[in-house]
């Protein structure tokens, strides 16, 4: 199984895509018959309402949404379905898909019914983020990284990850573990996407324990652990935290609409990953899965409405000439920092995934 992962000229590309708005095509094919259901699993503000509505009135199809905020849950659900899943289409994060794949629990998709996948940005033209065995398994939506977040009124400036251990803000930081363990990893030195450790399970087991305990060392520092976007944006907000791990899109959507943040990479750099719409092995409306995908790439405004609703960067092409100053400033970070996102890659996921899962369960019940 091989990734085609991105270079760092496309991770530029990719933190602010898409040069010129594509005429919009017809956004979708002729209406479905009447009855005809889309069952989809994916996080809070990633579809925009209007965009859904357009789609149910256009096609028949009724679109039924299941909201996730967790790629384990989500994971964890999709297989305990095996072979009669309930969902049609999931919201994978790139880190996560090889688990997906191993576990038989994706379809690759027949570009062919999607003529408007041409409308990708050029970084993802192809989808060769999602291309594996020569096969495409999902259609690329929003890309992001995990960012340090701090409020400017009550913080001071920092260039590292030593902020979220700062004693002066004891009782005012917050992270989701899972996500703060492999970035911890990298603080102290290892490799937080275990790339290095593969065929090394003691090596990967040591690293995994020092950033174990130093989380369970520094618990005294954190208000909460957090699990959705929506929660540590509400910390924020009600200035309950003043320094978070969190993911771009909701700390960018907290700059766009005014509040005291800022998102940075500090220097001891951090991961980025893509989340995609995946179809489900078996899934039982295919036929309708395509026809949406093919609506979702129709016009760059739903990608720039999807940015502006969850703070991440767009993967379609036409996207930024939509944006006002004000929301590509807010998505924006200078070339240093981009440069110090590595991308989650598909090597030892089971190892990870099994190591860094026991470390999380650890931290808690510290």
């Amino acid at each position: 199984m091989t990734l085609i992962k991105p270079t760092r000229r496309s991770t530029l590309k990719l933190m602010a895509s898409g040069a010129g708005i594509l005429a919009a095509p017809s956004i979708i094919r002729p209406a479905m018959a009447q009855g005809s259901v889309l069952n989809i699993t994916t996080y809070d503000k990633f579809l925009p309402e209007d965009f859904v509505k357009d789609f149910q009135k256009e096609t028949g199809i009724e679109i039924r949404i299941r909201l996730t905020d967790d790629q384990g849950k989500q994971y964890n659900l999709v297989a305990a379905e095996g072979d009669q899943p309930s969902t049609d289409i999931v919201t994978v994060a790139g880190h996560r898909i090889s688990q997906f794949l191993t576990s038989n629990l994706l379809q690759p998709l027949d570009v062919d019914k999607i003529p408007n996948f041409k409308n990708l940005a050029k970084p993802y033209a192809g989808a060769k983020q999602l291309t594996f065995d020569g096969k495409v398994y999902g259609v690329p939506l929003l890309a992001g990284f995990e960012g340090m977040v701090r409020n400017t009124d009550y913080t001071k400036a920092s260039d590292s990850w030593e902020l979220m251990f700062d004693p002066e803000y004891k009782g005012f930081t917050t992270y989701i573990i899972s996500d703060f363990l492999s970035i911890t990893m990298k603080y102290l030195g290892y490799d937080g996407d275990f790339v290095s450790y593969l065929d090394k399970p003691e090596e990967a087991q040591k690293a995994t324990d020092a950033a174990r305990d130093y989380l369970i060392e520094h618990k005294d520092m954190v208000r909460k652990y957090y699990d959705a976007g929506s929660e540590v944006q509400q910390m924020l907000i009600n200035e309950d935290v003043y320094v978070a791990q969190a993911w771009s899109g909701p700390a960018s959507k907290l700059i766009m609409d005014g509040h005291p943040i800022e998102l940075s990479i500090p220097k001891e750099g951090t991961y980025g990953f893509l989340y995609s719409f995946n179809m489900v092995n078996n899934a039982p409306n295919p036929d309708a899965a395509y026809t949406f995908f093919n609506a979702l790439l129709a016009n760059p405004e739903v990608g720039a409405q999807m940015v502006r609703q969850s703070g991440f960067s767009s993967a379609f092409a036409g996207v930024d000439a939509l944006l006002t100053d004000k929301e590509r400033a807010a998505i924006a970070l200078p070339e240093e920092q981009i440069a110090r996102i590595v991308f989650f890659g598909d090597t030892n996921r089971e190892m990870k995934n099994e190591m860094i899962d026991r470390a999380t369960a650890e931290v808690k019940a510290a």
